[in-house]
């Protein structure tokens, strides 16, 4: 290379990492204030509405800081959900807005905000071997959604939050993974159950001019077009499930990273570009840059100071004195650091350390399908019941003698059916449930499920067990004249009857004898059971 072009590439090579620091900055205030190149373009009174923050209602009308923290610099997954969020997901809150449903429309905004957040975490982390690790994260969605629950709004506005919670199922998306679940296969399916209470909506109001009826059919139409924007959204950035980053961090790691102030961000980013530019330059030398590798890593440490002064290094124990191996006591006598090392370790007094107890899959469910007649109640525990219920006890109140009761998925929880009878009661997939119930006209059936304990208040006329282990039935003085039990594949079964004012426990045979006689086989109960 020429002397001059050599002179010339070491002025021009500052001034361009200076304007690439600049630019960056700028692109993280951009994303900071909520200003996209979508809605800069759009003339549109609702992208108007965006750029400026709020609405009439006091919506906010961008993400907020906290779901759109981290570097300036995003994907085109990510662009896309912004797109996406900033049209269909305002357009349906302020239907919600227009009709005046209170703090529906805030809290929809923020379900989807939740759901950004969960994104933006997977694209900047790795894929965890188990996607059960991504639970706690979806909290931001949860939150804002049992709050819509438990909002008490007008009668005339009943069937409008069904159809709105019939659509929040489609959040459980981010936990589907190929090949036992596709994520947009799924959320087509939320499509038709929010369909069902539209569909009311829309006969009420068809044909009609008044500006009213219009704004209740354009909540319709918005909120259907949400989800289908969404199935389109997930079929081409996260086909077979939440699309994570392999070259990314750990989950935990981009948790951490995923701070309230972008600019923050965004000089880590620019400090992270040059320090790679760096290193590139000097091995073109034949020598490696230790001291800015040091200075990447002090300025990690200080990123990651917390707001209550926390630090990567909070938590970490002293090193006692017997225990620094460096020391003149410790050299030349193996044995005595084996010893040492022997007395410290946590595995020598506490025994085998216990793994982590897998967490379920899914959002917890507790509502009534009106089409199938059914109750449904999925993945719940006993932190989920005590947010429904301060007792903690999840109550079903039958108004119909055709209706039924699905549990599925559920762990250490009471239920409580109510009403005088119903027609059937299933619990699949379930450990350490209680369920109490009234009369049964079908039967009750327990499966795939550990120690579960059930109690008729009234009449049951069959048990079915199959695939259970640890089962105990209580039964009433009604029912204990009537009932029967069809068992299989199951073991540790009791059935409890009355007896005086205590329950008399009879053990459910699970041990046979069979015997071949004239050419068939005859089975007894073992003799154990006699």
């Amino acid at each position: 290379m020429p002397p001059n072009d050599r002179s010339k590439t070491k002025v021009v090579d500052p001034l361009r990492e200076f304007l690439e620091t600049v630019t960056t900055r700028l692109e993280a205030l951009e994303l900071h204030c909520g200003i996209s190149n979508n809605a800069a373009s759009s003339s549109s009174s609702s992208s108007a509405q965006a750029l400026s923050g709020s609405n009439s209602h006091g919506l906010q009308k961008t993400p907020s800081s906290r779901y759109i923290a981290g570097s300036a610099i995003e994907s085109p997954g990510i662009k896309s959900f912004d797109k996406y969020y900033n049209t269909h997901v305002y357009k349906c809150a302020d239907s919600c807005d227009d009709l005046q449903m209170g703090e529906i429309g805030k809290l929809f905004t923020n379900v989807f905000e939740g759901m950004r957040y969960v994104v933006v975490l997977a694209a900047r982390s790795k894929q965890p071997t188990d996607i059960s690790e991504i639970l706690p994260h979806l909290k931001a969605m949860t939150e804002p959604m049992g709050e819509i629950r438990k909002l008490r709004l007008k009668r005339e506005f009943d069937n409008h939050q069904k159809a709105i919670m019939e659509m929040m199922a489609c959040c459980s998306w981010v936990t589907c993974q190929a090949p036992s679940q596709l994520p947009a296969p799924f959320v087509r399916e939320c499509v038709g159950s929010s369909d069902f209470w539209s569909n009311r909506i829309r006969k009420e109001f068809k044909g009609k001019d008044d500006e009213k009826s219009k704004l209740h059919l354009a909540f319709c139409d918005n909120l259907k077009a949400t989800l289908l924007e969404l199935v389109n959204y997930i079929t081409e950035y996260h086909k077979i499930g939440l699309t994570f980053n392999p070259k990314g961090v750990s989950l935990a790691e981009a948790s951490i990273r995923m701070t309230d102030n972008p600019m923050q961000d965004a000089a880590v980013e620019a400090n992270r570009k040059k320090d790679k530019q760096a290193n590139k330059k000097n091995q073109d030398l034949g020598t490696t840059v230790k001291v800015g590798n040091m200075l990447g890593l002090v300025s990690e440490l200080v990123n990651r100071r917390s707001d209550d002064g926390s630090s990567a290094a909070t938590g970490l124990r002293k090193v006692s004195k017997d225990q620094q191996t460096w020391r003149k006591e410790f050299k030349g006598s193996e044995k005595k650091v084996e010893n040492v090392i022997a007395a410290t370790s946590p595995s020598s007094s506490a025994g085998p350390k216990k793994l982590p107890r897998k967490k379920k899959v899914g959002l917890p469910v507790l509502e009534y399908q009106e089409r199938g007649t059914k109750w449904i109640i999925e993945n719940h525990d006993k932190e989920t019941a005590k947010s429904v219920s301060d007792t903690g006890i999840l109550e079903v109140e039958i108004t119909d003698p055709k209706q039924q009761v699905y549990i599925y998925n559920c762990e250490e929880v009471t239920i409580k059916v109510k009403g005088l009878k119903f027609k059937s009661i299933i619990v699949d997939k379930c450990t350490k449930v209680n369920v109490i119930f009234p009369t049964i006209i079908s039967g009750c059936e327990i499966v795939n499920s550990k120690k579960i304990a059930a109690q008729s208040d009234g009449v049951c006329p069959v048990f079915t067990i199959d695939k259970t282990v640890g089962v105990s039935v209580y039964l009433s003085k009604e029912s204990a004249a009537t009932s029967s039990f069809t068992t299989s594949m199951s073991s540790e079964m009791n059935v409890s009857i009355p007896d005086g004012d205590d329950y008399k426990e009879i053990p459910i045979p699970e041990q046979f004898v069979h015997k071949i006689t004239a050419g068939g086989l005859s089975s007894d109960v073992s003799e154990l059971y006699r």
